[in-house]
């Protein structure tokens, strides 16, 4: 037997099966042989138990349009005879039918006209219903056991109810009163035998809170005195840590001062964050800095990135307040130090002599070093009667300053490549000329790293060393090797 909500029907007159009642006279009489459908007994027919109640089905899943019969039966505690009102949910459009004497049908339901006299300790009535549709139905049948003997007294009345579902396979439903997905766990409580879910039921109980929407079966268990999981702990697995005072409410605690160890904070503690100020509600760590003179964000600085600034690169300034005109700082020259101080735009964007305070010197990486840092000189100098001068030389561009020129007859003037600031060819000259040096692909205006410059100059030098070997003959021939040796890209 399933139990089901209260019914919605307000039905207000009473359920008067044997109700004696004297009109005028002190004889006993019969005041309603004919019951009159009611949920209740407005006060005839006390003082005796409740009889035991139930309701039954057949079939209990009909198909649509099927008829069901409803027996109901009434257990002789209190007498020998019994009547009945049979309901069911207004929410269901279905008919009922009267298929023994004695009882009346009408849109609501099914009631006794004369009460009935059972045997074997036990009064039975039935009853028909059908739907067409496929519906879930939720039967309430209200009874009453009176001792017969005409009067109010000495009479009990029970209840019992039946969900079945019509024209569908059917899914048992729980009452689910917080909305949590999960009918609750009472025994006592409804549950709907229903083709679809109902509206405040569930296809899964076990709740052991229907009023906390936060407890249900396997519920994040959190720090609230609570069996949110419905495993029959308060709090277990919560993280226990150590807060810290909070005397302005924000949140954010302060080091240092009182501390309190919890599974939550606690009214007057909060977070170790480290409030810079704790007694203003608006300055904790993180908090949107705003204009105000006050450091909000606990960074160490008062209203930046609020107050209105203006100007670019060295000229950036802020306002003096958030109220005050914004004036941009004056340019200078710009320098060798990676800023625009021109406040132009660009970085380090003027000549080498300007950058570094002279000629001789170049800026590279905001670092002013020796022009010409790199480039080999030409090779040894012709000898007597050589056969004129030599070729023009194939004088590279030095990493830093202009091309070194070439060596005697034939000589290659050689150089390194240097970044988008580069010399002259070199010009021809002694024999078998070689000169070192250093090459990148990098531009002047791409980032470069001094040690790139470091080890560039290292690689220079011992190529520097090698090239000042005297090579060539008084001929002014050159070695075969040698030749072949210079024209080999290292």
């Amino acid at each position: 037997m399933h139990r089901a909500p209260p019914l919605t029907r307000k039905i207000v007159l009473a359920l008067v099966v044997l109700c004696g009642v004297s009109v005028g006279s002190s004889i006993p009489a019969w005041a309603k042989r004919t019951g009159i459908g009611s949920t209740g007994c407005s006060g005839c027919h006390t003082g005796g138990r409740v009889p035991t109640v139930t309701l039954t089905a057949d079939p209990m899943n009909p198909t649509a349009g099927q008829a069901v019969t409803l027996t109901i039966t009434v257990s002789q505690t209190n007498g020998p005879v019994a009547g009945f009102y049979l309901t069911a949910e207004s929410a269901v459009s279905g008919t009922f039918k009267a298929i023994e004497t004695g009882t009346l049908a009408s849109a609501n339901g099914v009631t006794h006209t004369t009460p009935r006299t059972g045997s074997g300790g036990a009064t039975t009535f039935k009853a028909e219903w059908s739907a067409a549709a496929a519906t879930g139905v939720v039967f309430a049948v209200y009874a009453l056991s009176g001792n017969g003997d005409g009067a109010p007294g000495g009479d009990g009345a029970g209840s019992a109810m039946l969900s079945i579902a019509n024209g569908c396979t059917g899914v048992m439903y729980y009452r689910d009163q917080d909305g949590d997905g999960f009918g609750t766990s009472d025994p006592t409580a409804a549950t709907k035998m229903d083709c679809t879910k109902p509206f405040s039921f569930a296809a899964v109980a076990g709740d052991c809170d229907d009023f906390n929407e936060r407890v249900y079966p396997g519920a994040p268990e959190l720090c609230d005195q609570k069996d949110n999981d419905c495993n029959g702990q308060v709090d277990e697995s919560v993280v226990y840590k150590t807060y810290c005072e909070d005397k302005d409410g924000d949140g954010h605690g302060v080091l240092g001062l009182g501390t309190k160890v919890d599974c939550k904070p606690v009214a007057g503690f909060a977070d170790c964050v480290g409030d810079c100020n704790d007694y203003d509600p608006v300055v904790y760590p993180g908090a949107p800095e705003v204009c105000d003179g006050r450091d909000n964000n606990c960074n160490g600085q008062v209203d930046e990135g609020v107050r209105v600034s203006c100007g670019i690169g060295a000229c950036r300034r802020y306002a003096s307040s958030c109220t005050a005109p914004c004036t941009p700082g004056p340019a200078s020259a710009e320098i060798c130090n990676f800023i625009d101080d021109d406040c132009d735009g660009q970085i380090d964007n003027a000549a080498d002599a300007q950058l570094c305070g002279g000629p001789g010197l170049a800026c590279v990486l905001n670092v002013c070093i020796p022009d010409g840092l790199g480039g080999g000189p030409g090779g040894g100098t012709g000898g007597a009667g050589g056969t004129g001068a030599g070729s023009a030389g194939n004088g590279g561009q030095t990493p830093i300053g202009n091309a070194a020129t070439g060596g005697g007859s034939g000589g290659n003037a050689g150089g390194g490549m240097r970044p988008t600031v580069g010399g002259q060819p070199g010009t021809g000259g002694g024999a078998a000329g070689r000169a070192g040096g250093c090459s990148t692909s990098s531009s002047h205006s791409e980032p470069r790293w001094p040690i790139a410059a470091v080890l560039c100059a290292l690689f220079v030098l011992a190529r520097r060393r090698r090239a000042a070997k005297p090579v060539g003959s008084a001929g002014g021939t050159v070695a075969a090797n040698d030749v072949t040796r210079s024209r080999t890209p290292r």
